[in-house]
């Protein structure tokens, strides 16, 4: 099997929607979807509160709601009683939140302050200003770094096929250049995401600056 046919065939490990899923540049639920969201945001929510429902029914209700589901049921209520008229705000908290990629997350949501804080998850504690430009530079940085150790990757990647070019090991090199060709795939899907979750970020701080608060986290 030559090298073309082995990148092909594990190609196909990746399911297509998943493919689509990671490249996708915009957030865009289905129709369906949103039917679901809004239901649930205008009717069942109204019924629910109608009723002083127990809160372990209210949660109940909101994990049958297409990608809601994955926020805090505090968090509904906050935006119901603050942003209510955009709902875009909670799709782009859902992405930011790092729903697919907890590892990514911007953002971090205290039920118990009701206050969004904004989370670097490439540095053990965030020390900047609460200032949007500061937000702004941390998220470039964490960017860069994760584009530089797709760079290391791809220089080491490079050195192997001089090296079995060289030794004429065809059958080394072919694992090496699949092994190493799955992980820049790989790479390339975790930057793409972690680009979309500080689009999103940036977002919610030029709409709302004053919403997502600066926090030493550990």
């Amino acid at each position: 099997m030559d090298i073309i046919s082995m990148i092909k065939s594990s190609i196909f490990i990746f399911p297509m929607s998943c493919i689509h899923e990671f490249f996708s540049q915009q957030f865009i639920p289905s129709e369906d979807d949103m039917k679901k969201i809004a239901e649930y945001l205008i009717t069942t929510r109204k019924e629910l509160n109608d009723k002083n429902a127990s809160p372990m029914e209210r949660k109940l209700a909101l994990m049958s709601v297409p990608y809601l589901k994955y926020l805090d049921l505090s968090q509904i209520d906050f935006w119901e009683e603050n942003y209510s008229d955009d709902i875009e705000l909670l799709f782009n908290l859902y992405i930011a939140q790092g729903v697919h990629h907890k590892e990514l997350k911007r953002v971090i949501w205290n039920k118990n302050d009701l206050e969004y804080y904004y989370n670097n998850p490439f540095s053990l504690k965030n020390k900047s200003k609460k200032n949007k430009l500061q937000l702004k530079k941390i998220m470039g940085s964490t960017n860069q770094s994760v584009g530089f150790f797709a760079f290391q990757a791809l220089f080491i990647l490079l050195i192997l096929l001089i090296l079995g070019i060289i030794f004429g090991s065809i059958i080394l090199l072919y694992a090496f250049v699949v092994i190493f060709g799955l992980s820049l795939i790989f790479i390339s899907f975790i930057m793409h995401r972690n680009q979309i979750v500080i689009d999103a970020t940036e977002k919610i701080i030029n709409q709302y600056p004053d919403l997502i608060k600066e926090s030493d986290l550990k």
